[in-house]
């Protein structure tokens, strides 16, 4: 989160009828007409039963929005061609459930939810990733129609700041560099002995980028861990991969997208070389999300 939360007071909502609340009020002033006209006192009391009925709409939508507390999440990352997320957290510090709240985008999609007492909760707002890169982040605004739909509530707009990152669209398949192919052969190659296939050689605590393949589950099932057995003939799995200067700016990105997915994958420690900048050899999630954020924002 970037930005200190911010609550909703009396002062920062404001009111506006909908389209079925102007039906509304059109209606309830031809009532007025009419009891005005006839000296009719059932229209009359039919009339100011409906006037009275608009004000405590007023009221409780106003009050459904009082005192929300807006945090902004970390957005979301995706690939080119597909979406990213903006997150907006709402959090109901009170007793009373808010219902029918809405996080939209302006000129955006929008989603709608409950939140229960005392609950907080995180809304998504998917956003189309057109091209790898910065996606900058929306306004967003918080309404409501509750309770009865004739008044819409909303807050002002408020600005997002965290961008989102679209990485490259990887390429369906995209070999490793020599000597390191993808898939079981790479075992092979790489002098790695599938389990079973060698001389066990004792177990070892778990390092992330290790396949699961390995792991010993019934000690995790014990409580002792996640332990990795290790077999005789286990070769350090690590390698580079680096772009083809005579190639495509966005095709070498769209392949080394796909090869660092694979590498993480296939329990490869890997490491990253894009012109002058190299990322060091590792494995894992945050090393994945390292690398893939270097190839959307390369010369972006």
């Amino acid at each position: 989160m970037s930005r200190p939360a911010l609550t909703l007071g009396r002062r920062s909502i404001y009111l506006i009828p909908t389209r079925e609340g102007l039906w509304f009020g059109a209606i309830v002033f031809v009532l007025l007409l009419a009891a005005v006209n006839y000296g009719n006192g059932l229209a009359y009391a039919v009339t100011f039963l409906l006037a009275a009925f608009a004000t405590l709409s007023s009221a409780i939508g106003q009050r459904n929005l009082l005192g929300l507390v807006i945090h902004e999440g970390l957005p979301r990352p995706g690939f080119a061609g597909s979406s990213v997320g903006f997150r907006v957290i709402l959090a109901n510090p009170t007793d009373t459930g808010r219902l029918g709240v809405t996080v939209a985008a302006i000129k955006g999609p929008s989603v709608t939810v409950d939140l229960a007492p005392r609950a907080q909760q995180t809304i998504e707002i998917p956003w189309a990733a057109v091209r790898r890169g910065s996606i900058p982040a929306p306004a967003v605004r918080i309404s409501s129609r509750y309770p009865f739909g004739l008044l819409r509530a909303f807050s002002r707009r408020m600005a997002l700041e965290d961008p989102a990152i679209a990485y490259p669209n990887p390429l369906p398949y995209a070999a490793l560099p020599p000597g390191h192919e993808n898939g079981a052969s790479d075992r092979e190659t790489t002098g790695v002995v599938a389990e079973g296939g060698g001389d066990f050689a004792g177990l070892v605590a778990f390092r992330p980028g290790e396949s699961p393949r390995h792991i010993h589950w019934k000690a995790v099932a014990a409580g002792k861990g996640f332990l990795v057995k290790r077999f005789a003939g286990v070769a350090d799995r690590e390698i580079w991969l680096a772009a083809d200067p005579s190639g495509g700016v966005e095709e070498e990105l769209r392949r080394l997208c796909r090869q660092v997915l694979d590498a993480e994958k296939d329990g490869y420690r890997y490491g990253l070389a894009l012109g002058a900048d190299r990322i060091p050899a590792a494995a894992g999630t945050a090393h994945l999300e390292r690398c893939l954020k270097a190839l959307a924002l390369h010369d972006a």
